[in-house]
């Protein structure tokens, strides 16, 4: 049987990257249907919000794309050094803002707005880089 007739066998990385693609998502309309809370809970202006939304869907995007077409394990790590990322920030913001530092919440979106197109470029990379083999 050729490899292109054979039936595709469902990767549970697939799924993996499938699944943060999605929470990445749900997480984006969050952010824009809380807008005016979160504004105000982050003590931000929106405009930071609404990119980080963006910038965070993109991401979702691009994870559900390369999960579709490919899947590779070769980019596990980085979800993963993302993710990490995404986790400490969030307690050290946690920290700042729980002991009033001014900011802890730009410091926060901060992360996401660097940290999202970085990530959305590597899996959109990694998917268009799989469709070509």
């Amino acid at each position: 049987m050729s490899r292109d007739a054979r039936p595709r066998r469902v990767s549970w990385l697939r799924v993996g990257f499938l699944a943060d693609g999605v929470f990445k998502l749900l997480v984006a309309s969050i952010y824009v249907v809380l807008l005016q809370v979160m504004t105000d809970f982050l003590d931000a202006p929106p405009w930071p919000l609404v990119a980080t939304a963006a910038l965070v869907a993109t991401s979702g995007i691009a994870e559900i794309t390369f999960a579709l077409r490919s899947g590779a394990g070769s980019h596990t790590r980085y979800l993963v050094a993302y993710d990490s990322g995404w986790v400490i920030v969030t307690f050290i913001a946690a920290l700042l803002a729980f002991n009033d530092v001014l900011g802890a919440g730009a410091f926060w979106l901060a992360y996401q707005l660097l940290a999202s197109p970085l990530v959305a470029a590597v899996f959109a990379f990694g998917a268009r880089r799989a469709q070509t083999d």
